[in-house]
């Protein structure tokens, strides 16, 4: 096993991956065309948020930010408007009275010039039970100051949207803080609607791009915005095998060879390759795991399993392994089904490649350890199988001018199917010969292989037999191919 290391999964920007970028994009396109885009996030890329914005926007400058929660002084409480009662002015009372007893006692206290007038009562405050506030008020901020005495309601800030200030600007909202999800709900809902009621062209319609989890949003909301105007994009299959290869890429170690000053041979380049992707199969969507993963494995089936438990393990957010829904259709859609959404969120699955895949903590147990080599098994099976033909193919290049008998008997007695050569001339026909047939043709004492060729046929059959029966390679075999392909 390497010796461990600290993971680098920073060392790929998240957003500068080719899947992000792309997923980036299509937003950017719903932008340009005038929709207001959702971005929906499950809770482990809420940190992402911010980043993932700047992604979608680009190099455009034609946008502002709405101010995050709390930014602004909230509107003073409405006063009562029950009546305060008479209150004292300041000045002398008068007694307008006729009890010259009450009179001669106010002049001895207050003098002759005491008055008594009546307390002009103080004028009632309005009641603005549509005041606005909270994310509205936050919005209008970012419009030309309106007139001192003027008294604005939510419908008013979204009229000056659309009417007085429609000049396509698009007012960003991370969202991933904010602690009132009907007001974000009506945000999203109100201004598209008030927009589309305009009939403004796509260029002037002012538009929101917000970054959310699924907990600041009621439930039904991001269904209802889809049936609408505004383009909703979940982070639901946004990261692709490329991704996941890139990352396991630049946080393997070099060789030893390659450290020592030497170039890389073939056998480490093809066992590389392997291990690699491995990597990438048994992580998939989980870039900071394939990293840990990149750095502690050293390349050994029989190793993986308790190496990747360890990497499980020194994640501090590795959730809880959990058995995902027997759903397999959703991993095609744009957005998790009802049924994967709460594990979506937390993190235990995700669609990835166009497959539902849970986090690899659940392949960690020994009773789980099928799908485990199942995975190894596609991993070498993209990887070798193309390598073990071309190995075929040179093989039966240099053996079958040792034929005992005519090409076209070779062809009746060996060849492939017709079917699956179709027009093909004779020579391709005859290097197109199965690995199978080509033993039994040396068997037969059709063709003659030195001792160096025969161990490579056996070597080539028994790691196509594995694969051709859904089974990975162990050690020994995979160190024995990786031999007899290196050139």
């Amino acid at each position: 096993m390497t010796t461990p290391t600290s993971p680098r999964p920073d060392v790929h920007d998240l957003t500068a991956l080719p899947g992000v970028r792309q997923w980036a994009r299509r937003i950017a396109d719903d932008l340009a065309v005038g929709h207001t885009c959702l971005l929906i996030l499950p809770t482990g890329a809420a940190a992402h948020a911010e980043d993932l914005l700047h992604a979608v926007l680009g190099d455009r400058t034609h946008w502002q930010r709405i101010p995050p929660p709390g930014t602004l002084p909230e509107p003073a409480a409405d006063e009562p408007e029950d009546d305060p009662g008479p209150q004292w002015s300041g000045q002398p009372p008068v007694l307008d009275l006729g009890d010259t007893f009450l009179t001669d006692l106010m002049t001895a206290a207050f003098g002759t010039d005491a008055v008594l007038t009546p307390l002009s009562p103080r004028p009632r405050p309005r009641t603005t039970l549509d005041r606005v506030k909270g994310i509205e008020a936050r919005l209008d901020s970012l419009l030309p100051a309106r007139a001192p005495d003027s008294d604005p309601t939510i419908d008013d800030v979204y009229r000056r949207l659309t009417v007085d200030h429609a000049d396509g600007c698009i007012y960003v909202l991370n969202a991933t803080d904010e602690d009132d999800p009907d007001a974000l709900a009506r945000l999203l809902l109100r201004l598209p609607s008030t927009v589309k009621a305009a009939g403004l062209a796509p260029e002037q319609r002012p538009r929101l791009l917000v970054a959310a989890t699924t907990d600041r949003l009621p439930a039904t909301t991001p269904d209802q915005l889809a049936r609408g105007d505004v383009a909703v994009h979940w982070w639901w299959g946004a990261l692709g095998r490329l991704d996941t290869a890139s990352v396991t890429a630049v946080n393997r170690p070099l060789p030893s060879r390659a450290a020592a000053g030497y170039g890389p041979t073939g056998r480490t380049h093809i066992a590389e390759a392997v291990t690699q992707a491995s990597i990438v199969e048994v992580c998939g969507p989980h870039l900071v795991l394939a990293a840990t993963l990149a750095t502690l494995w050293d390349g050994r089936p029989e190793s993986l399993r308790i190496t990747l438990a360890t990497a499980c393990g020194t994640h501090p957010a590795a959730p809880t392994p959990q058995h995902p829904t027997a759903h397999r259709t959703g991993a095609l859609a744009h957005q998790p089904p009802d049924a994967l959404r709460a594990q979506w969120n937390n993190g235990t699955i995700d669609a990835w490649d166009g497959h539902l895949r849970p986090h690899p903590a659940t392949l960690c147990t020994a009773g789980n350890s099928t799908e485990l080599h199942k995975l190894l098994w596609v991993a070498h099976s993209r990887t070798l199988l193309p390598l073990i033909d071309d190995a075929r193919e040179a093989l039966a290049a240099q053996v079958l001018p040792t034929a005992t008998v005519s090409d076209e008997q070779m062809l009746r007695l060996y060849g492939p199917d017709l079917a699956t050569t179709g027009n093909a001339s004779t020579h391709d026909s005859l290097h197109a010969i199965e690995i199978g047939q080509l033993l039994s043709a040396k068997t037969n004492g059709h063709l003659h292989f030195t001792t160096q060729q025969s161990a490579a046929l056996h070597t080539l059959r028994n790691a196509r037999n594995l694969l051709s029966h859904r089974q990975h390679l162990p050690s020994t075999t995979l160190d024995l191919l990786l031999t007899k392909l290196s050139p």
